[in-house]
């Protein structure tokens, strides 16, 4: 595992109780499936969350944020569905 120094963990935040909540709530999508953002050769899902992080592909961010975030993203969701929809319905009628 890749351990990082004081100066390193300074850089990405001045807490290390949020630098491992971080690390291990990115280990735990990583267990559950989430493929790694970074090419690495590493196994661990600690190591490779820290690695993320350490890369700069995971980042902290605020409660407000990542709400706004989500809701941006299902609105994004809704409207490809209804162009899906658009599309199928425009094939459908020119197969009539």
């Amino acid at each position: 595992m890749n351990i990082l120094s004081f100066g390193e963990i300074s850089k990405i935040t001045n807490s290390r109780y949020a630098l491992a909540t971080l690390v291990s709530n990115r280990a735990r999508e990583l267990v559950d499936g989430e493929e790694a953002l970074i090419d690495t050769d590493l196994e661990n899902p600690v190591s490779i969350s820290l690695e993320e992080i350490n890369q700069g592909a995971v980042k902290f961010t605020s409660k407000e944020r990542f709400e706004a975030i989500m809701e941006e993203k299902a609105r994004r969701e809704e409207a490809l569905q209804r162009e899906l929809a658009m599309v199928e319905e425009e094939e459908a009628v020119d197969e009539e």
